[in-house]
């Protein structure tokens, strides 16, 4: 086993230990999913209402990026954390 592997494993079992009590790290995966589907969807909804073309292209882009980038931890957190 090399050392990052044993630095993933040690984290991983870190991680769920102090999270255990609060229903464990799936749990707060999940809720922060649905926090970036909720702040996409506001700022889609921005993009949906406003009239002026800066601001609507601006909270379009927003939207965009919050979901990448969300994607993209959300995807690290779940390999790292999955056992």
């Amino acid at each position: 086993m090399s050392a990052t592997d044993r630095g993933a494993e040690l984290t991983r079992v870190v991680v769920n230990a102090v999270m255990a009590p609060w229903g464990g790290s799936q749990v707060w995966l999940d809720r922060y999913e649905t926090g970036i589907r909720l702040a996409t969807n506001l700022q889609l909804t921005v993009a949906k209402g406003v009239r002026v073309e800066p601001v609507r292209t601006v909270a379009s882009v927003c939207a965009g990026v919050t979901r990448d980038v969300g994607a993209a931890q959300l995807s690290i957190a779940r390999w790292l954390l999955d056992d």
